[in-house]
This record gives C-alpha cells, sequence and structure tokens, in this order.
C-alpha cells in the first residue's frame, strides 16, 4: 500500500460489477499512512475486526464506513490492526498530497451493523441496511435472506463473515458472527 510504513495483505473478491474493485484487507499492528493523501473514487467498507482511524475518525469491528473520493486522508493508522471487506467504485489508485478538487460529501461513519434495526427486504427476509449509494444497497444479510433473493434471480455480492481467511488469528480477535454476509445489491427502483 502506497505511502504505508509496511505491507498489509489483501485478497482480491469477485465482484459483480467489473468496475469496482472489491477486497479483504488485514492491517497488522501498528501500521499507518506516513503521509496524506487521497484516491480519485469513492470507497466503502466494513471493519470486520479490530480498529481503524482515517482523519481523527474511529471505527471498530462491525462499524460502515465510507471516504468520498478526493478525501485527503491524513491520520491513517490501525494502532492493533484490523481486518476490512473494502470496495472501491472504479480503480484504487493512491495520489500522495490533496486533490484539485474537494470532496462532495465528508467521511461517513455508521453504527455497528448488529445495533441497525433489520428491515424486510419486499418479502426476501429481513437485512441489516447499512448504505444505500449510487443505485446500490450495502448490507448484512442473514443465510436465509442471502438464499431468497439468489432464488429469485438477484445478482449480488456476498461476503461470508464466518469465513475470514484466518483473519482472526492474524489480528488477535477469535470474535465471529456466524450465518451471516456482508453484501452489495442493486437498490430497488
Amino acid at each position: 500500500m502506497p505511502d504505508a510504513n509496511g505491507p498489509v495483505r489483501l485478497a482480491r473478491l469477485n465482484s459483480l460489477t467489473p468496475a469496482h474493485f472489491w477486497a479483504l484487507v488485514v492491517f497488522p499492528p501498528g501500521w499507518q499512512r506516513l503521509r496524506a493523501g487521497h484516491y480519485s473514487v469513492d470507497e466503502d467498507f466494513l471493519l470486520l475486526q479490530g480498529e481503524l482511524t482515517i482523519n481523527g475518525v474511529q471505527w471498530c469491528a462491525q462499524e460502515h464506513g465510507f471516504v468520498p473520493a478526493n478525501t485527503l486522508r491524513d491520520q491513517t493508522q490501525s494502532l492493533r490492526g484490523c481486518v476490512a471487506c473494502a470496495r472501491f467504485y472504479g480503480r484504487p489508485q493512491w495520489h500522495t498530497g490533496s486533490a484539485e478538487m474537494d470532496p462532495v460529501a465528508s467521511v461517513r461513519h455508521s453504527l455497528a451493523w448488529s445495533a441497525i434495526e433489520p428491515v424486510d427486504l419486499l418479502g426476501n427476509g429481513r437485512a441489516h441496511l447499512v448504505f444505500e449509494f449510487d443505485g446500490a444497497s450495502n448490507g448484512v444479510l442473514p443465510q436465509a435472506t442471502l438464499a431468497a433473493l439468489r432464488a429469485r434471480g438477484a445478482e449480488l455480492d456476498a461476503f461470508d463473515l464466518t469465513t475470514r481467511l484466518e483473519a482472526a488469528s492474524l489480528v488477535g480477535d477469535a470474535n465471529t458472527e456466524t450465518n451471516f454476509y456482508w453484501a452489495h445489491w442493486p437498490s430497488p427502483h
């Protein structure tokens, strides 16, 4: 990862939206960016374990973040290490320094997904709807809702929150949720 004090572990995830870059990222304890910079595309992420700080905002496990394109990222670090499922809405190219244009929105911090009241997905089951952006929904679905949506032909990206590529042992937190998926699907019109 550019401008950082050390490497991260990254596993690229398959996405139904080819222009998106979707990945599972493991940041080791003490990781930080040494210089401020920005991406020219939007990013949202679900923190699975640990903690992550960007611009003085700290996320903890189960919390969602959104960083708009061209947002200057300063003081980006993870003191204890973390695991995140991140989606970039385009090619994630890092640019050192501030952007020529200001972001249209500020960094967003959402509650832990488990604290968000589930909603009905048009008779397909319930989901913790965390974030809606660019015509798509992001949320945490139980296995039954995921199966119902797929049975009705819905196309969605889904990451099994119980399959963490041994991430728990990498950051020392073995607290896992069972039978839930972090998912991205087209919002109903």
